[in-house]
């Protein structure tokens, strides 16, 4: 028989908890119960920080932050030595944050997307628009934010120049072998790994070149990039076509 000092009725779900039990679910409670009224907090000297540095609400950033009731069913105790027991509790639950509104390219055109912020005493950070993974002072991180905006508008203008360029390039090969595929694709730097874009004319026998953009707003006129021979020369004919060759 259980003792009724180690038990207690629950007159919402008409159970009966032990003493132990009940004393999990209050810890919960009062820890949720901590945990938003600390997340409010933070969320308040978040927007104070960034609004003393010049962001402006609902232009540079959003807060999304709210804290609500939640009545669910939830878990407590642990399954390695048997306490572990389900229960309905009502609870306070801190969802959201801050958010910068960064400027993002997809499909060719210009958006935006949320990127979280992060405090630590009266420093910030937003990963998305920083090189470094570390918390920087908010007036630098709003220059950081403006720099990072407007090089995406940058890069929007420039990929449309670059669109154009390789459209013609393109549209001239075509033009000069109508029997080669001429299709734009990409290649990249050896040390940094970053691509930049190429046009390939390909020809029936298999064998190939490519060209590479111009430079700034002579992007159209293409430079050579690399070759392929599909037909393997032999040393005799490179050596006729050698002797062949007129003399400088």
């Amino acid at each position: 028989m259980v003792s009724t000092e180690t038990m207690q009725l629950d007159l919402f779900n008409g159970v009966v908890l032990t003493t132990e039990q009940q004393e999990k679910i209050d810890n919960f409670i009062d820890t949720q119960a901590k945990r938003a009224a600390a997340s409010q907090v933070d969320v308040s000297k978040t927007m104070m920080l960034l609004d003393e540095a010049g962001f402006v609400r609902s232009k540079d950033y959003k807060c999304n932050f709210e804290v609500h009731e939640v009545t669910k069913e939830r878990e407590f105790g642990y399954s390695y030595n048997n306490t572990n027991f389900d229960h309905e509790v009502t609870y306070l639950n801190a969802v959201g944050g801050v958010y910068l509104i960064v400027n993002s390219i997809k499909d060719g055109e210009l958006g935006v997307y949320k990127s979280s912020v992060s405090r630590e005493y009266d420093k910030l950070m937003c990963t998305s628009i920083t090189s470094q993974y570390r918390y920087y002072k908010p007036s630098t991180l709003y220059t950081k934010f403006n720099e990072y905006n407007d090089l995406k508008i940058s890069d929007l203008e420039y990929n449309g120049k670059q669109k154009i360029a390789l459209d013609i390039i393109v549209a001239k090969y075509k033009k000069l072998y109508p029997k080669a595929d001429v299709t734009v694709g990409s290649d990249y730097y050896r040390r940094s790994y970053t691509s930049f874009p190429i046009v390939k004319v390909k020809f029936e026998s298999g064998s190939e070149i490519s060209f590479t953009l111009g430079y700034s707003d002579e992007m159209e006129e293409e430079r050579f990039h690399k070759k392929y021979d599909a037909v393997v020369e032999t040393t005799e004919a490179l050596l006729e076509r050698f002797n062949n060759q007129k003399a400088k």
